[in-house]
């Protein structure tokens, strides 16, 4: 397992977090990969705008969502506000990403868009 993705793996997770906790017990895999890709979005957005100087990313993801219910919209706000913040100095990108199931658990790993390694998994329980 490539150290750097782990620590990028564990980095998004914990991120999504707050997010995470508020999935239903035994949620699909279908529906823990979509919340992880609106991480991810998010994510690549605020570190996009960071090294461009600008917000357009993070405008673009808001308007995506803008008939979305509003929990979803309040999510990715308090999402974006949540990188601008506590995850302000990684300025990471990712790239790929993956979400298996195995064993009656569901895996996630990603590695930053800059690294070429082997892609390895981290256990996320869905409870």
């Amino acid at each position: 397992m490539n150290a750097q993705d782990e620590q990028i793996t564990q980095v998004i997770l914990t991120f999504a977090q707050p997010v995470l906790v508020g999935l239903p017990n035994g949620c699909s895999k279908a529906q823990f990969a979509g919340v992880m890709r609106t991480v991810l979005t998010v994510w690549n957005a605020v570190v996009k705008d960071a090294q461009e100087g600008g917000n357009q990313h993070e405008t673009a993801v808001l308007s995506t969502i803008a008939s979305a219910p509003k929990a979803v919209q309040l999510m990715v706000k308090r999402l974006i506000k949540r990188k601008k913040t506590k995850f302000a100095t990684d300025q990471r990108q990712i790239g790929q990403h993956w979400v298996h199931e195995q064993g009656g658990e569901v895996l996630f790993g990603c590695e930053a868009a800059d690294e070429q390694a082997a892609p390895s998994g981290v256990p996320f329980k869905t409870k």
